[in-house]
């Protein structure tokens, strides 16, 4: 549902303070895009539900998406759910969504919020179609420790063979720690993975490392412990460890740096023994993963909207911006050589599974590394806005990724509108450049923002209405 002009003239407040209070809809049209015999069929269903739950309207395709692309552009939708058999070629079809989801307009930049929702047959689709907000306070991390900062609480066990037996936790209240005294070989590392994992106390669960079709290889970048799926089902296994894991919490599966668990069928395995449909089988009401071996690691950089803004955007969201940015480096040519060709690569093959509306967030545990805010008003004329946007930098990161101290801190950023614009002008900025392609702000300040650096942009733009 879109919100009122009454409503987006006090949003300011609401972005900066409070943001991870979730909607009770989703602010935007819905589109369900369907091949034809599928909807005819049992999954039929699922398409009944999403409609129902949405206020969805369906895009029945013969032979592929491209069928029903410009009509799907011409209804402007902000989220797009691709519904699928599980008996998809799945590798292929993620690199046709995207594009698609690329094409609803004349811009290079994606268009819509996109996921594809599937399952183990239409019954389990139809409970991801029904799924619960996910509220994330508890966090389980194989990968990088200290994003437990930005969660209320959480526990990490290391994925380095090089670090065996590192582990952390982060309390409410307190800073990430690390602490000594972890598992000491494959088998203690897969029983003691197994104990937390079986516990069910995890909104968010994290993974790394190699991986595949069906298996989820503990440490990295070698070792004998495996978390493996096989009908639907979850089996701990190591030298002298065979254990099956039962969850049913619901959560979201982020598989940041695994090749191939996104796969779920690509004709040479059976989806019966998909990871991700296991993981969704066991609580997952959204997964991230790859569908085919990646090399690069432009998804981590999702960190930066979906934990480090505490909340202000959803699951599916983050990885909406972290798309629009990783093309907005290519559009520009800030992205170039080797460093462009991973850009590239990376970005067409991470698929969202599940319901691309999902309220999945984690609750404020600290100030967001950015303070943003958004002031809508209203001008002479009829449906044009005039938006002031202003970012105010509270935390800069260390490491590698493009808004660390390393690449000189925050310089290009992405922010989500509620709403869609057009023929949008910029008044007044002090960014180096603004783009505006109509469902977000893009910025570059030029050289990268430090704590306590401020810019702002101010536009007028027509507000597109339903």
């Amino acid at each position: 549902m879109i919100r009122t002009l009454a409503a987006l003239a006090a949003l300011s407040i609401f972005v900066a303070s409070s943001a991870q209070a979730p909607a009770a809809e989703p602010a935007g049209r819905y589109a369900i895009v369907v091949r034809r015999d599928v909807a005819a069929g049992p999954w039929g269903r699922v398409v009944r539900a999403l409609e129902a739950r949405h206020s969805g309207r369906t895009f029945a395709y013969d032979k592929g998406p491209e069928d029903v692309r410009r009509d799907v552009g011409a209804f402007r939708p902000r989220y797009v759910c691709f519904v699928c058999a599980p008996t998809e070629d799945f590798p292929a079809f993620a690199l046709v969504a995207n594009e698609f989801c690329r094409g609803l307009d004349d811009d290079p930049y994606v268009d819509a919020i996109w996921g594809i929702l599937t399952g183990l047959d239409a019954d389990h689709g139809l409970t991801l179609a029904n799924a619960p907000p996910v509220a994330i306070r508890r966090a389980f991390t194989k990968t990088q420790g200290a994003w437990l900062d930005w969660v209320p609480e959480g526990d990490y066990v290391t994925e380095w063979a090089r670090d065996r037996g590192e582990l952390g936790e982060k309390k409410p209240g307190s800073a990430f720690a690390l602490k000594p005294g972890g598992p000491a070989s494959d088998a203690e590392d897969a029983r003691y993975v197994h104990k937390l994992l079986s516990e069910d106390r995890y909104d968010l669960i994290i993974g790394s490392g190699h991986g595949g079709h069906r298996d989820w290889m503990l440490m990295y970048p070698r070792g004998k412990g495996s978390l493996t799926a096989r009908d639907g089902g979850l089996t701990m296994t190591a030298p002298g460890v065979d254990l099956p894991l039962a969850t049913s919490r619901p959560k979201v599966y982020w598989a940041v740096g695994n090749c191939l668990t996104g796969v779920v069928n690509s004709g040479r395995d059976r989806f019966q023994d998909s990871y991700a449909l296991a993981w969704m089988n066991h609580g997952a009401v959204q997964y991230l993963g790859a569908v085919q071996s990646t090399w690069y690691e432009l998804n981590w950089n999702m960190a930066d909207w979906f934990l480090k803004q505490e909340g202000r955007w959803t699951f599916s969201e983050s990885l909406f911006l972290l798309r629009q940015w990783s093309r907005h480096l290519l559009a520009e040519n800030i992205a170039t050589g080797r460093d462009r060709e991973g850009t590239e690569f990376t970005d067409g093959i991470f698929v969202l599974y599940g319901d691309p509306a999902l309220e999945a967030r984690v609750e404020k545990a600290r100030d967001p590394a950015l303070d943003e805010s958004l002031d809508v008003r209203e001008t002479e004329d009829k449906d044009v806005v005039r938006i002031t946007y202003k970012v105010k930098v509270n935390f800069v990161g260390e490491g590698n990724k493009r808004t660390a101290e390393k690449y000189d801190g925050w310089r290009i950023f992405v922010y989500l509108l509620p709403f869609q614009v057009a023929d949008a002008k910029v008044e007044k900025t002090d960014f180096a450049k603004v783009v505006l392609p109509g469902e977000t702000i893009l910025w570059d300040a030029g050289p990268g923002l430090k704590v306590g650096d401020e810019r702002s942009v101010t536009f007028t733009a027509r507000r597109l209405r339903d």
